[in-house]
């Protein structure tokens, strides 16, 4: 089995995002710290507890924890400096404030995370600061169901578009071949065609209907799609906000799963993750050109669920983490 250094690479890339932050931007110097926002309560602590323990012991950089509801109330950003620097202020500690090199972000990724206008403010609060965010606003959205629709619609122009005039425009076809055709559901040709492909009871049963959403328990599989779409009536919106892909059709595989204190054996599906770790800063700030200072593979997370669910999230508790065994065919 391939070794899978997750927890050191990434651990690896936010201490390259400290140290490339530099020396204290407060006027009156502040120890620096790397800052995770989090959920309240937070369910995947485990594995961010092994990043911020490796960040510790193997780099020496300190790390705190902060709920995504707690922004406003322990950080601040002072008004008369005009870098931008964020204080965090640890309420169970009088001393002075840390300054935040890179947030990582572990929370603010579901939309009930934005139900209250606080909420907004404080995400524009840590976008308005000079740490390095992980991701920033473009990232996270670059990270969208609507841009990869945007990409993989097989009438798109726009992957020739991004990879034109770089080292890949000759791998155009091969990467538009990895891709499965995804569809918005909206006023355009491609959109109309995929909502009379959605409502049809037949045609509808090689896709999937997934929400502009992360994470698991949220998507409509097959005939399930058209009466959930009849739902809707004709809220323009609510169509916009889902994107209708083909169903990835796996190659068949038997394994074993233990989940829910459980052995369970049978036809499965795995779905491979890559982790990786990108850092650049932005032109407008440093030049006329953007700076690549890092963009490497940071290990990998496999996750196998039975063939017959349709969800496959471990956290949503519908998958199983698993480990990779590389076969010669």
């Amino acid at each position: 089995m391939p070794a899978n250094p997750s927890i050191e690479e990434i651990s690896d890339g936010l201490q390259i995002a400290h140290r490339a932050y530099g020396r204290s931007k407060s006027r009156h110097p502040s120890p620096l710290c790397i800052l995770f926002v989090v959920q309240d309560p937070e369910n995947n602590i485990f594995d961010q507890y092994a990043i911020s323990s490796c960040l510790q012991a193997s780099h020496r950089v300190p790390v705190y924890r902060i709920a995504f509801a707690s922004i406003l109330t322990h950080t601040s950003i002072a008004t008369d400096n005009p870098s931008r620097p964020l204080l965090y202020h640890p309420p169970y500690l009088s001393t002075a404030p840390y300054e935040v090199t890179t947030l990582y972000f572990r929370a603010g990724y579901s939309p009930s995370e934005y139900s209250l206008p606080n909420a907004w403010k404080a995400r524009l609060h840590l976008e308005r600061s000079a740490a390095i965010k992980c991701p920033s606003i473009l990232t996270h959205l670059a990270g969208s169901k609507k841009v990869q629709q945007i990409l993989a619609t097989p009438s798109s122009p726009y992957l020739d578009r991004f990879l034109s005039g770089t080292p890949y425009a000759g791998y155009v076809d091969r990467i538009r071949a990895t891709f499965v055709a995804i569809y918005p559901l909206d006023s355009t040709p491609a959109g109309q065609e995929a909502i009379a492909l959605a409502k049809d009871l037949e045609r509808c049963k090689g896709y999937v209907l997934k929400p502009q959403r992360e994470g698991g328990g949220n998507n409509i599989y097959g005939t399930k799609i058209p009466p959930f779409l009849f739902s809707m009536g004709d809220d323009e919106k609510k169509y916009r906000g889902h994107i209708l892909m083909k169903l990835i059709e796996p190659p068949d595989l038997t394994n074993s799963i233990f989940r829910n204190g459980e052995v369970q054996s049978g036809e499965v599906i795995g779905e491979l993750g890559i982790y990786g770790v990108c850092l650049w800063r932005n032109g407008h700030v440093y030049g006329s050109q953007h700076i690549l200072e890092e963009n490497r593979e940071a290990g990998f997370l496999l996750r196998t669920k039975g063939r017959k669910s349709e969800e496959g999230g471990v956290a949503a508790g519908f998958g199983a983490v698993d480990s990779v065994c590389l076969v010669d065919v």
